[in-house]
This record gives C-alpha cells, structure tokens and sequence, in this order.
C-alpha cells in the first residue's frame, strides 16, 4: 500500500472535493494524511484520513477571508484587488506552507504528493524532495492556451481572427503589466525554497510543473483546446456522495409536494467565500417573491422572508439538487459540477475569484444563464434574477441541455479514475 499527502488550501472549496478522493483511498487501503486548516478535521478524520494542522503556514477560515483581506489593506474590488489577492494569498503564503510540508515529508515519508490547483507550495515540496505530483482542479481549466482568452476575464474561445489578436494582446498584458510584480515575488518564493525558477507565467507553474493534472470535469463544459499538455487528462467532478449526514428540515415535504404538483423549485445558493448576502442572496429572495415558484435559500431562516421562502444554512446538494428545477448560484465551480452532473440549468452571477470563468462556461455550454453583476460590489439585482430564472424555466432547451451534459456525467467516475492515477503513480515512485 501507498503513503500519499495531501496539501490542500485551507478553503472550503478546496478541501471538500478531496473528501470523497481520501475516503476512497482509505478504503483501498492506503495511508491518507491530509495536511489543511484546522477548521477541517474532523471532515477529514471522518473519512479515515489523518488531519495534519497548518502550523507555520497561514489558516484563514474561508468564511472570513473578506474580513482578514480588508483588515490587511485590501485594495476595493478591480484589478488592484485582483492584484492583492494573488500576492498575498496565492504567493506570500507558499513559505510558510512549505515549512509545515517539510516535517510532515520527513516525518511520513509519502510515495506521492496530491494538491488543488490554489496550493502552488505542494508542487514546489514534490520537486524539492523529488516525489512525483498530482494535481486536482477546484476550478475551470487555468492552463494558459493559445486558444483561450487569458484566465479569469470570462471571455469565451475567440469566434474569429480579432478575437484571437485581441485575446494575445490581453495576455501580454496580462503578463507583463497586471502582474508583473506579482511575477518577480513569485520567481523570489521559488528561489528562496531553493529551486530553479519555471519557464512562463507564475499561474501556470503549478499546473505544467506536476506529474499529472486530473480536471474535475467534462469536455461539455470545457473549452476545446490544441495545445492542451499530455500530463492533463479530464477525468469528470468529485461527486461528494455520503460525506454528509442529512437531517431533513422540517419544510422538507414542502419541496416534494412542490415537485410532484409541478411548482416550479428555485436553489440559490451564495458558495462558501463570497458571502456578503448583497451580492446576491437577497436580491434573488426578493426577486422571486412574487413568483409561483418555492425557493430554497441557503442561509439562515428569517421570519420575515416571503412566503415561498424555505432557508437553511446547508444541505447536502445530492439529496435536493434531483428536485430542484434550477440553481441560483454567484459560480461556485464545485456546486455548479453538482447541478449540471444533476441535469439541473444554472443561472450564475458573480464574477470575483474564478467566477466569471464558470459563468462564461455555463453559457458556452447553454446550459444556463451569467447574469450582469457590478463592476465594484459584484452585486446583481432582483430585476435580473428575476428575468434569469423567468428565461431558464420557459426556454425548455437549458434544462434540455444540461440533462444532456447529466448523461455525459454519468459516463465519468472522477473518484475511482483519481485513486486508480493515485495508486499508478505512488507505485512507480516506490
């Protein structure tokens, strides 16, 4: 059997699709340590893993992310905070994770490394000790591609020869301007823990210097591209199925009432980062009110919601996602996998963290709608929630679409096909 590490960024969207990955391998038989905020262990013990703190590295709860941004001197929403966040959360914080990784390489000698696409110091630890890598994406394919547009702008493949002219000159500036600075604390990080600094842009190192990359998700929902390295395979999302006990509440027959008259059911769901409810959790409540639709809001409950409201701060998206018509989501890559693996039409907005890329995604793939949003709060109105779920629920072709993309789900276990590169990789490091 195989000793394998995981080093996961300590968010909630990072940590939960590995869940079902370590259970997995537990099961088969392997020793698990997963190394991640402290906010996640016992979701990782639970799965029979061990849970390793960080320590020396920085521990945010997700939940306060925006909070410890701001209190840190984060710049307003744009392209300075753009700036910000990659430096201070994406970069700065590599020395102190590969502190923690150090010990634990010594201390439980894995035969493979396995990262999320965020945790740029676990591809920088396998090369130091010279362990092979793995890498699993919680977001849209970032791989830098002459046939995209740069990551994080939303802008779909180029449709002409402008289109692609533009895309080039947009990722020169990307590169060269935006994130130039950026670039050279990035080359200093690499360096400083002792190792040659990649070829090409800091964002792609973490992808194109591992020995596989395994994205979560399908070819529907991915653009096509020419250039994409042999080290990257598709391998569909990480279903998280059983991670979570389920206590229906106590609305919950209202829901199957709901689906079996045929009253339309509304999920608006807000992620786990992005949390201001402005944004879009009581624009979509007030928007719907007036609608003959029931809507579940994951949030607190209120008294004072409309009456078609039902609200809880979480439930597991398996067992309400197959009696929901559509999902109100700000693009939560993880939970916008959930609904369409459901065959459930999205309607997205929100465009911070890699937001705009799913939105630009779900309307590619037609399977939803991405809703306009504030350049500086990221904020959408009632109005527009309103006129995206109106659109969605009486153009039969969304749901058409992505019951479409539900089948070709299906054909994909993305937790076997990860443990079987895990086990094939750890045994030709042994």
């Amino acid at each position: 059997m195989s000793r394998i590490l995981f080093t996961l960024t300590p968010a909630t969207g990072h940590v939960r699709p590995a869940l079902p990955v370590a259970r997995a391998l537990v099961d088969e038989g392997h020793d698990v340590v997963v190394y991640t905020g402290r906010k996640f262990a016992q979701a990782v013990t639970a799965t029979g893993a061990k849970h390793a703190p960080i320590v020396q590295g920085r521990d945010i709860d997700d939940a306060e992310f925006d909070a410890w941004s701001l209190a840190h001197g984060a710049p307003a929403p744009g392209i300075r905070r753009l700036q910000w966040d990659v430096r201070h959360h994406f970069v700065e914080t590599v020395p102190g994770f590969l502190a923690d990784i150090d010990d634990l390489v010594s201390a439980e000698r894995p035969d493979v490394v396995v990262m999320d696409n965020a945790f740029l110091a676990g591809g920088i630890a396998a090369r130091r000790y010279g362990l092979p890598s793995v890498l699993f994406s919680v977001s849209p394919l970032a791989i830098s591609s002459k046939d995209t547009a740069p990551f994080g702008m939303g802008l779909q493949p180029p449709r002409t020869g402008f289109d692609g002219l533009r895309y080039r000159l947009l990722e020169w500036f990307t590169r060269n301007v935006v994130f130039r600075d950026v670039q050279k604390v990035a080359e200093r990080v690499v360096r400083d823990a002792g190792q040659p600094v990649p070829d090409g842009f800091f964002l792609d190192w973490v992808q194109t210097a591992v020995t596989r990359v395994l994205h979560t998700s399908v070819p529907s929902f991915e653009y096509p591209r020419s250039d994409l390295p042999e080290n990257v395979e598709l391998v569909g999302p990480y279903l998280p199925a059983g991670i979570d006990r389920f206590d229906p509440p106590a609305w919950w027959d209202d829901v199957l009432d709901a689906r079996a008259t045929g009253r339309p059911v509304v999920l608006v769901t807000q992620g786990t980062v992005a949390t201001d409810p402005e944004r879009l959790l009581w624009p979509a409540i007030d928007g719907l009110a007036d609608e003959e639709v029931l809507v579940v809001a994951t949030t607190e409950e209120n008294p004072g919601y409309p009456a078609n409201v039902r609200a809880t701060p979480f439930v597991p998206f398996e067992r309400l996602l197959p009696l929901v018509d559509v999902m109100v989501t700000n693009g939560g890559f993880g939970g916008v996998q959930q609904a369409l693996a459901a065959g459930v039409p999205v309607v997205v907005a929100g465009r911070t963290e890699d937001k705009a890329e799913v939105g630009a995604r779900v309307a590619w793939s037609g399977v939803g709608l991405a809703l306009p949003t504030d350049r500086l709060t990221d904020r959408t109105t009632s109005q527009e929630v309103r006129r995206g779920v109106r659109r969605v629920l009486d153009n039969p072709s969304f749901a058409r679409r992505a019951a479409e993309l539900a089948q070709e789900y299906a054909g994909y276990d993305g937790v076997a096909r990860t443990v079987s590169v895990l086990t094939e990789v750890a045994g030709a490091s042994r």
